[in-house]
């Protein structure tokens, strides 16, 4: 009988529950419902709806629901970005990261914030890093099969490496996609890759290529009403015919894009495109007035883009110097001087916030590593104390037993030794590597204050040539410019790279070898670096029989036997 009333209380207790718990998951599934519903709406203005975002983070979080929250982060990200608030988008996707690793079903949103961090690196100029991202981005992809995003993601690659100056890799790695049938049949993967394509070829100086994309693309577009991405195809192929030397052709294909563009204030950004390419033209074709008023007519239209004002500052000066108008010239000169210094200048503290990063970071892989190194430790010991007090165990009745466990013990010390002395020896190799970063990044920071302080001089010297009139220190100042815009070319620097992983190469080869010229030294120094014959001459600019030459009479000049290689004999001579 009293097991019965227990049995009958107990049933009535779960009647009263169950009507209670109905009622949670209701409620719980309406606030969802909610959530997502406010997500949705949000949606539609990704520029505007900061606010709601953060409602939306503090309601998931409320309703423990980690999928709204991680979107809602996602989608604050976008709007941070898209105001151009680029620190605060890194800390909610690193927000959004943290809350994914901890509710694996949610990997798949971290595509979306590897994808978004990497096009703010690239926004940045920080391209390598921005590849890492993309490379991160990929894999998810791959992982989840959303072969699309997958195609997306390996596209962005490809703008990366153009913007790095890697043709090549973009055409190698465009092969595989080209035969891809997704890729075909979307316009929009389609459209990018045609692009990429046609960049490639056209910093190769495969013009004919480039104008082959660039058509493709074009005619996919010519009923759509995308005049300024239709008048921007255009004026691209008239630059490739300009390169080619068909002047006439190019002039007829940039006035068509002009005509696109009438009356648009709104494509100022393709207008000014437009106009650089036009005043490019008419400077080839011998007619300064025309090109001068493209070129301050780009400026007007795009002023906030420094490398297109760069261009048309130097361009501008160029030309009123060839019709005799000294003061505009100079005028000119000075605005392109001002422009590059203050380009430097940025370059400067761009590469002083990357440097400080890699150092970070190298500090933080050296603590992770130290840290695994002495958990690794604690287990080792442990296991060792473990089979320690088995073999006393075991000894306390065995003699035999005792001795073995005598033997284990000297062992244990030995080894514990051993692993201390490697973990020092780890330590010493970790701080100099840290050492050396720290060493590279200084060197590469005076490099640059040496190069802003000869800016400085050329600039003072050219204000004072203007200021007095002289037109023989205009000149003067004109041609100093000349030589340290080469000074700055990327061979220079490469130089400068050399000369800070090898200090005082370039006093040794001069010391060992004292006939040789500048030219000479220079194909010395690259073939320290193992580049081939046609890498050397796409450095270079020149042909590759012109390379072959270089290295044949710099072979003649250091009496190397036919039957010695140049390679191996340099090697011999340098450290």
């Amino acid at each position: 009988m009293k097991h019965l009333t227990y049995w009958i209380i107990l049933f009535m207790l779960l009647q009263n529950l169950n009507p209670l718990y109905s009622q949670d998951s209701q409620e719980y599934e309406n606030q969802i419902k909610y959530i997502d519903s406010l997500c949705t709406i949000a949606q539609e203005d990704l520029i505007g709806n900061g606010d709601l975002w953060k409602e939306q983070i503090k309601l998931s979080q409320k309703a423990k629901y980690p999928k709204g929250e991680v979107r809602s982060l996602v989608n604050l990200g976008i709007y941070y970005t898209n105001n151009s608030m680029v620190d605060s988008a890194n800390i909610v996707y690193d927000q959004g990261e943290k809350i994914i690793k901890q509710h694996l079903d949610l990997e798949y949103a971290l595509a979306y914030i590897y994808n978004n961090k990497a096009s703010i690196l690239n926004n940045q100029e920080l391209h390598y890093q921005a590849l890492k991202y993309y490379h991160k981005a990929y894999k998810i992809n791959i992982k989840q099969e959303d072969q699309k995003a997958a195609l997306i993601t390996k596209i962005n690659m490809l703008n990366c490496h153009l913007a790095l100056g890697e043709p090549d890799k973009v055409l190698a790695y465009s092969k595989e996609l080209l035969e891809d049938s997704t890729v075909v049949s979307h316009e929009d993967l389609k459209y990018p890759l045609y692009t990429s394509l046609a960049t490639a070829h056209f910093d190769k100086k495969e013009y004919g290529k480039a104008i082959n994309w660039w058509a493709a693309n074009l005619e996919s577009i010519q009923h759509s009403n995308k005049k300024g991405e239709k008048s921007f195809l255009m004026t691209s192929i008239a630059d490739a015919y300009r390169s080619l030397g068909d002047y006439k052709l190019a002039l007829e294909k940039a006035l068509d894009a002009k005509k696109i563009l009438a009356d648009k204030p709104e494509l100022s950004a393709y207008t000014a495109t437009n106009a650089l390419v036009l005043g490019k033209i008419y400077n080839s074709l011998d007619n300064p007035d025309q090109a001068i008023a493209h070129f301050e007519n780009a400026i007007l239209q795009n002023p906030d883009d420094p490398m297109d004002v760069a261009f048309s500052y130097k361009n501008l000066g160029a030309l009123y110097k060839r019709i005799e108008s000294l003061d505009l010239s100079a005028n000119y000169y000075e605005k392109y001087g001002s422009l590059i210094d203050s380009l430097y200048r940025h370059r400067n503290e761009d590469i002083s916030k990357i440097s400080e990063g890699k150092i970070q970071l190298i500090e933080e892989e050296y603590k992770n590593d130290l840290l695994t190194k002495d958990n690794d430790i604690l287990t080792y010991k442990t296991e060792k104390q473990e089979l320690y007090i088995i073999s006393l165990a075991v000894g306390f009745f065995s003699l035999l037993f005792v001795l073995l466990s005598l033997i284990l013990y000297k062992k244990y010390n030995k080894s514990e030794l051993q692993i201390e002395l490697l973990k020092e020896n780890e330590k010493k190799i970790l701080e100099n590597h840290l050492q050396s970063r720290e060493e590279e990044f200084l060197a590469t920071m005076i490099s640059v204050n040496e190069r802003l302080d000869k800016l400085s001089a050329i600039k003072k010297n050219l204000s004072s040539a203007i200021k007095y009139n002289n037109r023989e220190e205009i000149v003067a100042a004109e041609k100093r410019l000349d030589v340290f815009i080469k000074s700055t070319s990327d061979l220079t620097v490469l130089k400068d790279r050399i000369e800070s992983q090898y200090p005082g190469i370039t006093a040794q080869i001069n010391t060992t070898f004292p006939d040789l010229s500048t030219n000479d030294i220079r194909h010395c120094l690259l073939m320290k670096l193992n580049l081939s014959i046609k890498e050397s001459a796409q450095l270079l600019s020149v042909s590759t029989h012109a390379v072959k030459m270089a290295r044949k009479r710099l072979k003649k000049k250091m009496n190397i036997p036919e039957d010695t290689s140049l390679k191996d004999h340099l090697q011999s001579f340098i450290s």
